[in-house]
This record gives C-alpha cells, sequence and structure tokens, in this order.
C-alpha cells in the first residue's frame, strides 16, 4: 500500500508538466534537527537523538494560482546519548504545497508530503511509510533565486514486528531556491 501511494505521487508530479507553468529546484540544509523513536517491540526503547543534521533536494513545479507539487530526497543522520550508534535515514517523498506572495520579495509556503522513508540503526534497515508537511518563509535575491527559512515536521509508521514504531522529527532547514 505505501509503495503505490508513493507510485500515484510521483506519476502525478510527472503528469502535471502539462499545466505547469514554472520549475523550482530546492536544496537545503538542516543544521539542528531533533528525531524521537516509540516503540512497542520487545526490547526496544524509546529513543530521543541528542542532535541531528542533514540535507533535502527538492524538484517543485507550479500549477496553479500559487499551488505546486514537489518530489524529492532528503536524507538525516540523528546523534543519540549514552554512546549509541547514529540513526540515519534517507527518505523519497512527494507532495503538493502552496505558497503565498506576502510582497514582492517574501512569501510563505505550506506543503504536505508522503513518502517512503528508508531507516539504518545498528545494522538494520527498515522501510516506513511517512507522511511531512511543513511551513517555509522565502526572501527574494535575484529573478531566479531565492533564499528559505522553515521547519518540517516527519512521522513515520513501521508495523514490521522487530521493530514496531512510530518515528517523529522536527526539522530546522535554511535553503536556496533556483526557478527555471
Amino acid at each position: 500500500m505505501k509503495k503505490i501511494i508513493v507510485s500515484v505521487l510521483l506519476v502525478a508530479l510527472c503528469l502535471s508538466a502539462v499545466f505547469a507553468a514554472s520549475n523550482t529546484f530546492k536544496v537545503s540544509v538542516v543544521p539542528y534537527g531533533l528525531q524521537i523513536s516509540t516503540s512497542t517491540a520487545t526490547d526496544q526503547d524509546p529513543v530521543k537523538s541528542r542532535y541531528g543534521y542533514g540535507a533535502q533536494a527538492i524538484y517543485q513545479r507550479d500549477l496553479i494560482s500559487g499551488v505546486y507539487a514537489e518530489a524529492g530526497l532528503a536524507w538525516n543522520t540523528f546523534l543519540l546519548p549514552d554512546e549509541r550508534p547514529s540513526f540515519v535515514n534517507l527518505m523519497a517523498f512527494a507532495g503538493v504545497g502552496y505558497r503565498h506572495e506576502l510582497t514582492e520579495k517574501v512569501s510563505c509556503a505550506v506543503h504536505v508530503d508522503a513518502g517512503l522513508d528508508t531507516l539504518f540503526y545498528k545494522s538494520k534497515v527498515s522501510e516506513t511509510f511517512a507522511i511531512a508537511g511543513g511551513l517555509d518563509v522565502s526572501y527574494v535575491l535575484s529573478e531566479n533565486l531565492r533564499l528559505s527559512v522553515g521547519c518540517d515536521g516527519v512521522v513515520g509508521f513501521s508495523k514490521n514486528p522487530d521493530v514496531n514504531y512510530v518515528n517523529y522529527r522536527v526539522l530546522p532547514n535554511l535553503g536556496l531556491c533556483i526557478a527555471f
């Protein structure tokens, strides 16, 4: 079911090319992130990160009246307490957003995405279905360049009996958007 939802979102993004007006490529860094994982599996304690960092690359395609479709790839590493190994995730996602121009130079945007989140911890790999959302504010530097500051939240669900958990992440980000 998870893979079907992600596939449908990616196909919708590709088909949106017929109706799209412009494209944007956004590259962001996550200078500090937080992750909390809770588990109902035996021998799995809740885990809260001390510090996290990462990056993401997103392709956005404008549709109509401020609405856009997006697809991207995000990578994050979370350092854990008590000398535990790092927790790493790689998430492919697609979704929709809305951008509102506040002034000629400043805009704000909200987005909602669904994706496949691959998690790496203690030589175990698990895939989860994840829902992400966020808010950002951007400032126009030039005709095709914007600086973006925002925050994303991600919730991932794994029903694998060995690692049954819910994963929560808060990811402030700083990005650069290039329109073409």
